[in-house]
């Protein structure tokens, strides 16, 4: 799998995408809407996962999604930043 982004005018950067979308080669995965750069009103950035085949996409978001989810419940994601949090069981004294 391979992570791209791509920095560009709107029109240059939706012309690769269909570029990239028709190729058999291999398989455009969830390309991002664009995105503003700072200090460039022309340009802007867009992110995208380009895999051999589907059947590869698959697998991998297979893999990912056991991966994000520990066992206290708490999702982690590749930043390492934690968005949730775990459930805590009330204890009685």
């Amino acid at each position: 799998m391979l992570k791209i982004r791509l920095q560009g005018t709107t029109r240059d950067i939706k012309w690769f995408f269909k570029i990239l979308a028709r190729d058999k080669r291999f398989y455009l995965h969830d390309p991002s809407d664009t995105f503003d750069i700072k200090g460039s009103r022309r340009f802007k950035r867009a992110y995208a996962q380009i895999f051999r085949d589907e059947e590869d996409c698959k697998i991998y978001q297979s893999i990912m999604s056991d991966k994000k989810r520990n066992e206290n419940g708490t999702r982690y994601y590749d930043t390492g930043v934690v968005f949730g949090c775990p459930e805590t069981k009330a204890t009685n004294k």
